[in-house]
């Protein structure tokens, strides 16, 4: 696991403390920090860790490049199994970076590699998601110079 980024864990930290009050107080509800929030946040860490520049609003497939040049979608779950969205519809990135958030303030890169990986990993399905042990296996296959995180 690699520590959020100093100016994302405090208030990261918060929101779960936040979120926990909630779980309290409606203990039938799971306010699981979902959705645009948690993708923000996997954006922010990629950007900080990743040195990712965004690209323009309306941008299609892709939201970053790469200092190299490269298109890369960034996907983010706080799954610690079962599925991960990759998209409505089964698209191929030019890079795709999954980001597993942690209850502790931390993160792990559950894939960093070329979308042609995740192309035939994805084939034989009709929705485009992977499960959390999916991506970690395909993460294994990725050569170190197709990655973008030398970590």
């Amino acid at each position: 696991m690699r520590p959020i980024p100093d100016n994302l864990s405090g208030p990261f930290k918060k929101l779960l403390a936040a979120r926990d009050e909630l779980r309290e107080a409606f203990p039938e509800l799971s306010f699981a920090l979902d959705g645009n929030l948690v993708g923000h946040i996997g954006e922010a860490i990629a950007i900080s860790d990743f040195k990712l520049e965004k690209l323009p609003a309306g941008a299609k497939t892709h939201d970053f490049k790469a200092q190299n040049g490269t298109h890369v979608q960034v996907k983010t779950t706080q799954q610690q199994r079962g599925g991960v969205g990759l998209g409505l519809v089964k698209t191929s990135f030019e890079h795709l970076i999954v980001i597993q958030l942690s209850e502790s303030g931390t993160y792990s890169i559950l894939y960093d590699g070329p979308g042609s990986y995740i192309d035939v990993a994805t084939s034989h399905k009709k929705g485009a998601s992977l499960s959390v042990g999916q991506l970690q296996r395909l993460n294994d296959q990725v050569p170190n110079e197709k990655r973008l995180c030398s970590c």
